[in-house]
């Protein structure tokens, strides 16, 4: 009993130790080069940075009278600046942008599923940061209701 490149048992009984035949060698694959930006606009980037900006000061103003809430808001909030620094970081690289292939195409993105207006791609890529926005500023809201 072998064990094979994936670890995997293989039963043999003549083992030798020949060289590997060409024929089954794995077949060459294209690669896609590296993308850094992911082909998001700008616009997008900022909306994100902007709707967690908006939650973690509804969490300040609503629950910033506790510090160990504030302690937990700020390594949150370290975690967020990591997130956003390390993709402004990595596309701002020199090189960035030379040999990218633009996943828009006349005004649509270019998905596995199909184009999509810039509309639709705003409103997916967005949904979840602008629901914990909504959320930030409730509990501000209702905060100062409640106090």
């Amino acid at each position: 009993m072998l064990l094979d490149e994936n670890n995997m048992a293989v039963q043999s009984d003549d083992f030798h130790s020949e060289p590997a035949r060409p024929e089954a060698a794995a077949p060459v694959v294209r690669v896609q080069p590296e993308a850094r930006t992911f082909g998001i606009p700008a616009i997008i980037w900022g909306s994100m940075a902007a709707s967690y900006a908006l939650f973690f000061l509804g969490l300040v103003a609503g629950t910033g009278h506790d510090g160990r809430a504030l302690f937990m808001i700020a390594i949150s909030t370290l975690y967020a600046v990591m997130y956003f620094g390390t993709a402004f970081a990595l596309n701002s690289l020199s090189g960035s942008g030379q040999n990218e292939k633009s996943q828009w195409i006349k005004g649509k993105f270019d998905t596995f599923t199909g184009r999509m207006s810039f509309g639709a791609v705003y409103g997916q890529m967005l949904v979840v940061p602008m629901v914990f926005a909504f959320f930030g500023i409730s509990i501000a809201i209702i905060r100062s209701v409640v106090m």
